[in-house]
């Protein structure tokens, strides 16, 4: 096969594992160190899912740290399984799911453009996975070990097969196999959305244009099938009744036995169903509107003017969609908007079209309710995650237009034609290097986010971890934080020392005030001639001098970020 042959056949395929590599080097590159540090509420994923390992009980739910869906979890468990539990391996489950995202971006985004050209609806792929693979705030993401990945990743794969499935109902005479594979697969990703995070739960107004316009679509080839006898509306009724109301109700029975375990949960646990959302709910505040409003506001702004200032979501303060590329974002976006209300597309019918860009405008509105309806942390990234690939979606359709808004204008130039070529490549090759140099240096080096993701309690781990086991080490857990039911109700700060030391021998963890419960039970005993270590998780002078009167023959001695107190060695 001659070199131009085999690019021919298989260019597609090269530029989706191109950009899937990207993707992956991302996602994967030096997992451990960025970024730096273990979250507490990322340790305590990694806990539970040792402490599932150990006793065999897999949850679909996990109460604790204001509840948690049992997928993420389980999902790390099994890593565990295979690598061993590992700060990497508690995040490689995250890293992945990101990665297949990528690739599930591209294949919709191709169905979602099925209406153009097929050259045309792969480049809107490719730049739409590209700026993805890139991208910080998906790349964060993918990396932190939060269980919110699972929501784009979900979404996407659902959408992906539905589309599959309304594409083949609307060919003549559809393979009843292949509807039933793509109704399977899209109501599973579906039903499983609502094991992932609580965000997922508007998802289901997302389904509502690819629902309604593939009634209209059925309806009007049923209507070119039988002319004018019967009217167009009847016609869409017939439809749907003869030809494709097994496919969509097979998915919808699949998407509802998936969620069925989560829901039966919920049935019993009702308290545990709205979690910490009614701790932060706008409706909850004293003025509703005005907060609703003014929480629209910042969460829209996000895109283009000032994103979320938490240093584990964003770069602080920097708009969720990288500079460079806000011009096609909000290229793309406009664009969706006016297809969707151009009187032409509803004139001619164009059902195609308006569920394309009806899907996508729904999709990324709803996404933003959970981070639109809460009034702490605004704008905020995480909660905003489901809207990561409308967005970027948008963002490849405007970067679309734009090229061939320029080839269009070199159509008399052809000289020019592959100096623009390389032109393009130039521009994205120097977009990957800044979103490297953004995420990798500029954000993953800074001390902000050592400080976010705290460094200090892996490293009190670490060196609690490293020291031999006939020395009795005293964890003092001083910060505030939640407390956690394993064990013994310390506070959430402690997790990360927790999770790194689940095989270390002689150790013990005191509260600064014990839970009631646990009151009664007896105090540490000390002994003065054994070889002891003290180590406050947050430094403070007043517990070291009460150490140093009690041990006299003790030492205060700092090492790295923190400070310990050590008594006979």
């Amino acid at each position: 096969m001659g070199r131009e042959k085999f690019w021919s056949k298989y260019k597609n395929l090269l530029w989706l594992l191109a950009i899937l590599a990207i993707a992956a080097f991302f996602r994967f590159w030096d997992l451990a160190g960025v970024p730096p540090g273990l979250y507490p509420d990322v340790a305590i994923n990694g806990t539970d899912a040792l402490k599932a390992l150990d006793t065999g009980q897999f949850k679909i739910f996990y109460p604790a740290n204001n509840g948690r869906e049992g997928l993420f979890i389980n999902l790390i468990a099994l890593s565990f399984w295979f690598f061993g539990a590992h700060i990497w391996a508690l995040k490689l489950v995250s890293a992945a799911i990101g990665l297949l995202t990528v690739w599930s971006v591209y294949l919709l985004t191709q169905k979602l453009f099925g209406y153009l050209r097929p050259d045309k609806a792969t480049l809107v792929a490719r730049l739409a996975a590209f700026f993805m693979a890139i991208s910080f705030w998906h790349v964060n993401f993918s990396r932190l070990g939060f269980r919110a990945i699972l929501v784009p990743f979900c979404l996407t794969w659902s959408l992906y097969f539905l589309f599959c499935l309304i594409r083949e109902i609307r060919l003549g005479g559809p393979s009843k196999i292949k509807i039933a594979l793509w109704a399977i697969a899209g109501g599973f990703f579906f039903g499983l959305g609502f094991h992932t995070y609580i965000a997922f739960r508007v998802a289901p107004l997302v389904l509502a244009p690819a629902a309604i316009f593939a009634f209209f679509l059925f309806g009007l080839s049923a209507h070119e099938r039988v002319t004018k006898k019967i009217g167009w509306f009847k016609a869409c009724w017939r439809s749907y009744r003869d030809e494709s109301w097994w496919g969509w109700e097979l998915f919808i029975l699949i998407a509802i036995l998936t969620l069925l375990p989560m829901a039966f949960y919920f049935w019993q646990n009702p308290t545990d169903f709205m979690g910490r959302t009614s701790q932060v709910s706008v409706l909850a505040s004293g003025e509703p509107l005005k907060g609703l409003l003014t929480s629209a506001i910042k969460t829209l702004g996000q895109f283009v003017v000032w994103g979320d200032a938490n240093w584990r979501h964003n770069l602080a303060g920097s708009p969720q969609i990288f500079w460079p590329l806000i011009p096609f974002f909000i290229w793309g976006l406009g664009f969706s908007f006016w297809q969707l209300f151009k009187r032409n597309n509803w004139q001619h019918k164009d059902w195609l079209v308006l569920q394309t860009h009806s899907t996508l405008l729904v999709w990324w509105g709803a996404m933003l309710l959970p981070s639109i309806l809460t009034n702490e942390g605004l704008p905020h990234a995480l909660r905003s995650i489901g809207a990561i690939p409308p967005s970027l979606i948008f963002t490849g359709l405007g970067a679309f237009l734009f090229i061939s808004f320029l080839q269009h204008k070199l159509k008399k130039h052809r000289k020019y034609l592959a100096l623009f070529l390389l032109g393009i490549i130039v521009i994205l090759a120097s977009l990957l290097i800044l979103e490297f140099w953004r995420y990798f240096i500029v954000w993953g080096q800074n001390p902000e986010v050592k400080d976010a993701f705290t460094q200090r309690f892996v490293n009190q781990g670490r060196y609690l971890s490293s020291l031999p086991s006939e020395i009795k080490k005293v964890v003092l857990v001083n910060e505030d934080g939640v407390p956690v039911p394993y064990p013994n109700g310390l506070p959430m700060p402690a997790q990360t020392i927790i999770f790194l030391n689940q095989k270390t021998a002689n150790l013990k963890y005191l509260a600064k005030e014990p839970e009631p419960d646990k009151r009664d039970e007896p105090c540490l005993q000390l002994d003065k001639n054994q070889p002891m270590v003290f180590l406050p998780m947050k430094p403070d002078p007043e517990i070291f001098d009460q150490l140093q009167a009690y041990f006299p023959q003790g030492r205060l001695e700092t090492i790295d970020d923190f400070s310990v107190f050590k008594i006979n060695f």
